[in-house]
């Protein structure tokens, strides 16, 4: 007959009872309640005297109205965000702060600006010393983000703003001395310029400009990679016939992506008239748009690129006949270039297939006496 030990049953009682979460240090925990939202980082208070401060010190605050605030009322919200606020370790500092949900009907058709207390959020979490923002919110049409005046952080690294309509204040980054990568996407950019002396990194994508309304201008000297993506009412038709309106921005980039989504998007075909020299460029990287209606972009960019190094043309299948005829029309187009780079020694094709537009593209590439590679890609 078995006969178990008292002893041992009352060491595993004990161990199943051991709460080895807790033991863990503090800077693995508060990166634990980081993956949290907000009010389900609060709750953790109640899980054992451990537990009961950890959520004031918090370095990832997330505000959304995802599960049990879906159906709660703006009013509780603030409330609740506002304590949180209030009540954290005012030595603590804030990594990362994200503003996301969808407010009440009653700002949808005011003037008001919308939810005040959102810039009153952002100001705390510039004021926390937060390094990454990100702020979203819907019904982008109906308001204007709140804040007054423009955004001062020494330590804010990344901001992405998603679904609001900003003013020319919010987008004035003269005092976020360390702000290096932005991004805006599904805004209305009520506003005349970009400012920044930091910033790298500026992605503007699904972004609309108010109707008949002057051309934003953006002020980034130490702008590193820019994308524009699906943007619309930037049509080019202010009166500015004279030169560039990109290009000249971009003139001492090393590295270039130049893809456009649109057709009715003309500026990249435009800023060709007015082209500078790319005296630093070594990668460039272009879609379609520089092989229609013929190979005149593409040349452009070479002849003003002279220590390029690597060159990638991405096609798809768009306008094929149309293309290709026209080149057929214009056997000049099938010349090599004057001058290319003496340092471009491999061009890249990156295609779904090999259609009638691809071998024209190849045909004309091939007179440059240099390695082609081309990879099928999947659309």
């Amino acid at each position: 007959m078995l006969h178990t030990s008292t002893a041992g049953k009352s060491s595993n009682s004990k161990s199943s009872r051991e709460d080895r979460i807790s033991d863990l240090p503090d800077d693995v925990l508060h990166h634990v309640l980081g993956f949290l939202r907000a009010d389900q980082a609060v709750r953790t208070c109640l899980l054992a005297r451990r537990w009961r401060h950890l959520w004031k010190s918090m370095r990832c605050l997330r505000i959304n109205d995802m599960g049990s605030w879906r159906k709660s009322t703006d009013v509780f919200r603030n409330k609740f965000i506002s304590c949180l606020l209030l009540l954290r370790d005012p030595g603590s500092t804030l990594d990362e702060v994200e503003i996301e949900y969808n407010y009440s009907e009653e700002y949808h058709h005011s003037n008001n600006g919308g939810p005040p207390w959102v810039g009153i959020w952002i100001q705390h979490a510039l004021s926390s010393r937060a390094q990454v923002l990100t702020v979203k919110l819907t019904e982008r049409a109906y308001f204007y983000l709140c804040l007054y005046g423009p955004l001062i952080s020494q330590y804010l690294r990344r901001l992405e703003i998603s679904d609001v309509r900003l003013k020319s204040s919010f987008l004035d980054f003269s005092s976020c001395s360390e702000l290096v990568d932005l991004n805006i996407k599904d805004c209305t950019l009520d506003a005349r310029r970009i400012l920044s002396q930091s910033l790298k990194h500026l992605s503007i994508s699904g972004c609309a400009f108010p109707p008949n309304g002057s051309r934003i201008r953006i002020s980034v000297p130490n702008l590193v990679s820019l994308q524009l993506i699906k943007i619309a009412g930037c049509c080019g038709n202010d009166g500015h016939n004279d030169g560039c309106i990109l290009f000249e921005g971009l003139s001492h980039a090393k590295n270039l992506e130049l893809i456009q989504t649109y057709p009715q998007m003309f500026i990249f075909r435009r800023d060709l008239t007015w082209c500078p020299i790319f005296s630093n460029l070594k990668t460039l990287l272009m879609n379609q748009w520089c092989v229609q209606p013929d190979f005149s972009g593409l040349v452009c960019m070479l002849e003003h690129s002279p220590v390029l190094e690597n060159l990638t043309l991405q096609l798809c299948k768009q306008g094929i006949r149309k293309c290709a005829s026209e080149v057929e029309e214009n056997p000049g187009l099938l010349e090599k270039p004057p001058t290319i780079s003496g340092y471009l020694k491999i061009i890249k094709v990156k295609c779904e297939g090999i259609d009638d537009r691809v071998c024209k593209v190849l045909k004309f590439l091939s007179t440059f006496g240099i390695e082609i590679a081309i990879q099928r890609t999947n659309g």
